[in-house]
């Protein structure tokens, strides 16, 4: 028996469609195989300032380009969006970051919630933050309270947690002692 016309367009049809499925597999790069490591980090600094004045500083990308550790520059984009650049030594690398962080979420002076993405050529390493600062005021000042998580994959990850949280946690630290000095150095 001959196959009808409208079987052979059917059996077309699917045939196409597989070979489509099977250049897509080629195409995609699996991103399961791909080892990811995350670090989380969440503290609270203390800072003689009023909310708005510090929420002035931790909003302006001069003041930011010279207080985050190796940033090389931080641009505005729009009201919430900024393209970053970065230039880091961790353990036995340098790492150079672009990319660009975004506000999700604010709430001047009281809080604010980024999201930010970079990407280094040299080691193919991916980075994706995810951080929130709040801003208390008391009788003593402003406290700013922070919480982050750090996601990242490339040839970053094959740093081991234990040499890396170190540098992070010190960056972190190094920029809100700048925050401060800033601050505290207007008065």
């Amino acid at each position: 028996m001959t196959p009808t016309k409208d079987e052979i367009s059917a059996s077309d049809a699917q045939d196409q469609q597989r070979e489509q499925e099977q250049k897509q597999e080629r195409d995609v790069p699996d991103d399961e195989d791909e080892e990811t490591s995350e670090l989380e980090f969440s503290d609270a600094v203390r800072i003689d300032a009023s909310r708005e004045e510090l929420w002035q500083t931790i909003s302006d990308p001069d003041v930011l380009t010279e207080c985050v550790p190796g940033a090389e520059s931080i641009e505005r984009v729009s009201e919430t969006k900024y393209t970053v650049d970065i230039t880091r030594g961790v353990s036995h690398l340098t790492v150079s970051l672009s990319g660009e962080a975004e506000f999700v979420e604010m709430n001047p002076p009281d809080y604010i919630v980024t999201r930010a993405n970079a990407f280094d050529s040299k080691t193919g390493s991916d980075f994706d933050i995810l951080a929130a600062m709040e801003i208390q005021e008391d009788d003593e000042g402003a406290q700013l309270v922070y919480t982050a998580e750090v996601t990242y994959s490339g040839g970053v990850a094959n740093i081991s947690n234990r040499v890396l949280r170190p540098i992070v946690k010190r960056d972190i630290n190094t920029y809100f002692e700048n925050i401060q000095s800033e601050v505290e150095g207007e008065e």
